[in-house]
Parts: structure tokens; sequence; C-alpha cells
């Protein structure tokens, strides 16, 4: 099986069609960038709870998981805010990948951690009814999107890792 080319993987575009496809995306950017302490520390909760992600529960590096969750949501925000891929996220998710590979994290819990960072995002968008049900829909693909390109890379980073 030859290895997928990610050149061929698209980078997540936003709509940019109107001003009032821009304007959500101003704002959820700047609500996930006010927000970004207390859903990760939300998000250290649930993962070192969570039925999904044993291996995290006690994963003695607090600060690693603190700063790589963080930076999920800055490069989120910021790609909101953008609209264009930053350079940097791809590398980040790989190195996460080797990084958990290494340190004995199975697959299916780095990519479950991932998705409760995701789950995490949506819950408190709803709860706090930061967008209306229309502008919801249109900014779930694009997050998916983003969420989707950063497990891809995640992975692609575990399977690059060597087994020490």
């Amino acid at each position: 099986m030859s290895p997928v080319n990610d050149d061929k993987l698209e980078s997540p575009a936003l709509p940019r069609s109107s001003r009032f496809r821009i304007l959500p995306q101003l704002r959820l950017s700047r609500y996930i960038a006010s927000h970004v302490k207390d859903w990760v520390a939300d998000w250290l909760e649930a993962v070192r709870s969570d039925p999904t992600t044993p291996a995290y529960t006690a994963y003695p590096d607090t600060d690693e998981l603190r700063r790589d969750t963080e930076a999920l949501y800055h490069y989120l925000a910021a790609w909101l805010r953008n609209g264009e891929w930053d350079p940097r996220i791809d590398p980040h998710y790989r190195r996460i990948g080797r990084d958990r590979r290494r340190k004995g994290f199975p697959l299916s819990q780095v990519v479950a951690a991932i998705l409760l960072a995701k789950r995490s995002l949506w819950d408190r968008i709803v709860e706090d009814k930061a967008l209306s049900l229309a502008l919801e829909l249109e900014v779930t693909r694009a997050i998916s999107r983003f969420y989707d390109r950063a497990i891809y890379n995640t992975v692609l980073g575990y399977e690059e890792a060597v087994d020490d």
C-alpha cells in the first residue's frame, strides 16, 4: 500500500464569499481565544477520566498536555480568523503523534483525546449559545475539517515514530 500524499489532502478553506460568512468566523475565533484556559482545564479533567483515554489518567506531564491542547485551540482560532492554514499546524500534530507513540499511548486513545477536545469546544459553544443554529451549521463544517486534518497529521506522526 502506498503512503498517502498529503499534498492531496486539501487544506481546509473557509468560505469567504460574503461579509455575512466572515463575521461568524471572526466572532467564533475571538470566542475560542477568550476561553482557551477554561476549555483546556475541562479537557484535562475529561481526558483523565474518560473511559476511552485510560493512558492519560496517570500520565505525569500535565504541562505538556496543557500546552499541546492550548496550541490546538489557538491554531483553530487563528485559522478561523485568517482563513489561511498555518504551516505550523501539520508539523505540530505530527510531533504529537510521534511523541505519544514513543510514550506508549495507543493510537485509539490519542485520537479519542483530540475528539474530546473537539467535543468540549462544541459543548461550550452550544451551552453558551455563542452562535445561532444557522451559524452553528455553517461553522460545524469548518471546525470538522480542521479536526479531520489534525487527526490525519497526528496519525501520520504516530506511524512515522520509531519504537524505542
